[in-house]
């Protein structure tokens, strides 16, 4: 049963939010956290673990902070339960107005456990769903519906990055009728951190560029078959690989990427993206499922053309012909068609990013983001 939404509160409030570590809570810190504590409110993050960085954005903002295992050891069903009985206690001792929970697990342990610690605002902010959308089977790492259904129930309010995942759970009747829903695209980009890149010169070959976790689920595989495909008529084409490594069931290595002889260029994990994004001339995102992709959204602002999939989150990043292109997940062979359509047409690179970047304004600003985030929070 959903609790009800309060009305907005002025004063101060106490917010807490359970998320995954790593990339997710960055995307947290440099944005709506910021604003929270800067409208005067009191924070505490709850996550399995901190890295130095966060640590040092953290204390930027005030925030305290808390460390929750989300998967602590024993039997499933066991585990979960204690989980929850431990985050209950954490938001009890602490007595958050509203409680923000973020992610796969986290998300559900958090609505589970603010419901029965009596928070007065609940919000959940589902940022994708299983590559499968529930009509096969589910990764290890992968949720099924019912615990999404689960959190949805105990919610006040919810938060989407795309209206297909809404729609989906919907049809699935899991989202209660009387749950008030938002859509936000992404983390949201700040513009002006973010400003328009010059493109390389088109007299050199063309540069495209995929930033991802190696994981299959993210089209790596099919990236670098298209790229080993397109050098074979087009050698002069440069393709960038950078990202983490993968984690999970379908990770993969970098050793693996060398099978694919040597047609990709991976560079690692860089911690600033930007200037890599400054290098290329195409971006490539050729995600098999995806909430909203960011580093998408990080280019489209830097007035990159956009070769993505055309799968939930992914598709609402491009006017067809107009940002870019869409291609059908899985199809290493469509993919390079695409890249190829670029090669053929260079001249028309230039007004392709410039529309880019007019979309990246339109849609994912930071400020229309954390509207929407501080509406759901009752905090605006």
């Amino acid at each position: 049963m959903a609790i009800p939404a309060a009305a907005p509160a002025t004063g101060t409030r106490r917010v807490a939010i359970v998320a995954s570590a790593g990339e997710a809570l960055r995307h947290l810190e440099t944005a709506l956290l910021a604003q929270i504590a800067g409208l005067g409110h009191r924070l505490l993050v709850i996550a399995p673990e901190f890295s130095n960085d966060d640590v040092s954005a953290l204390d930027e903002v005030g925030s305290e902070r808390e460390l929750f295992p989300v998967d602590p050891p024993g039997l499933k069903l066991f585990s979960d339960w204690k989980g929850i009985n431990t985050l209950k206690s954490t938001l009890a001792a602490w007595n958050p107005h509203v409680v923000l929970g973020c992610g796969s697990k986290p998300m559900v342990y958090a609505a589970l456990a603010a419901e029965a610690a009596e928070v007065e605002r609940v919000v959940v902010l589902i940022d994708s769903l299983p590559q499968n959308r529930f009509a096969g089977a589910l990764a290890a790492d992968e949720m099924p519906a019912w615990r999404y259904g689960q959190a949805l129930r105990a919610a006040s309010e919810a938060v989407f990055y795309n209206r297909d995942d809404i729609a989906l759970l919907r049809r699935l009747g899991l989202v209660p009728p009387d749950l008030q829903t938002h859509v936000v695209a992404g983390a949201g980009i700040d513009l002006e951190k973010q400003p328009l890149q010059d493109l390389p010169p088109l007299t050199q070959g063309l540069v495209f560029l995929m930033i991802a976790p190696l994981d299959r689920r993210k089209g790596v595989v099919e990236y670098c078959k298209a790229a080993a495909e397109v050098q074979a008529r087009a050698p002069n084409t440069r393709f960038i690989l950078a990202g983490a490594s993968g984690k999970g069931p379908l990770a993969l290595t970098a050793e693996e990427l060398e099978t694919f002889g040597g047609a990709v260029e991976y560079v690692g994990n860089p911690a600033d993206t930007r200037e890599l994004i400054a290098s290329c001339h195409i971006f490539v995102y050729p995600a098999h499922s995806e909430g909203m992709p960011q580093r998408v959204l990080e280019a489209m602002a830097a007035g990159r053309p956009i070769i993505t999939t055309d799968v939930a989150g992914c598709r609402d990043t491009v006017d067809e012909r107009v940002n870019g292109c869409l291609v059908p997940a899985g199809d290493a062979t469509a993919l390079a068609a695409a890249v190829e359509s670029f090669l053929k047409r260079p001249d028309l690179i230039p007004p392709i990013a410039r529309a880019s970047r007019m979309k990246a304004e339109r849609f994912c600003g930071i400020d229309t983001v954390n509207r929407s985030m501080l509406a759901a929070l009752g905090l605006e």
